[in-house]
């Protein structure tokens, strides 16, 4: 059972530091609202249980949070059309499809927020996709809001807004995504 213990002490150590960041959550918060007001789309991606993270969040924005009468906000999970990434990564390159995704999306002032626990690394070949997305965003003129973790990897450099959750452990990275998630959920709940 310690295995456990010290999963669970591990997590709660991570979520306590997340504190330290609240002014950052509080302006991403505010960020997306006024995004929102202004007729302005968000799109979510993350990879593997990034993506999942990422689905989970639009849904409680296109839904319900906990304000069941609030009406839905445009919030916008890249990469949900499971055959146009197929048939693209299989004929060209999976890299390059989210960000081709949003280039047909999206308008200048939209907004791409981004879940990763590693924020990508272009030595490594880590997380492309992301980074590719990230450019792409920028040149579009689409605010690019990141959620990451470790040392924030190349997302870092060219996001607007980050947050980097202070943990090098990938589950307890995404355990405060999700809390960090919900938080935005909870504000946006009061304001719509």
């Amino acid at each position: 059972m310690s295995i456990i213990l010290d999963h669970l002490t591990n997590s709660l150590h991570t979520l306590e530091n997340v504190k330290n960041n609240l002014n950052q959550i509080e302006k991403i918060s505010k960020f997306l609202e006024k995004k929102i007001k202004s007729g302005k789309k968000i799109f979510v991606y993350g990879n593997g249980g990034s993506f999942a993270d990422a689905s989970h969040f639009v849904g409680e924005l296109t839904a319900t949070y906990e304000t069941k009468s609030r009406k839905p906000l445009p919030f916008f999970l890249l990469s949900s059309n499971l055959a146009s990434l197929t048939g693209w990564a299989n004929d060209f390159n999976f890299n390059d499809y989210v960000s081709r995704e949003l280039s047909c999306l999206s308008s200048k002032g939209d907004v791409v927020m981004i879940l990763s626990t590693s924020g990508g690394n272009l030595k490594n070949q880590q997380s492309l996709n992301l980074i590719k997305l990230a450019k792409n965003a920028y040149r579009r003129k689409v605010d690019v809001i990141s959620l990451l973790g470790k040392n924030g990897g190349e997302l870092k450099k060219i996001s607007n807004k980050c947050l980097i959750v202070d943990s090098k452990n990938t589950a307890n990275i995404q355990e405060s995504q999700k809390v960090i998630c919900h938080s935005i959920c909870a504000y946006l709940d009061t304001k719509f």
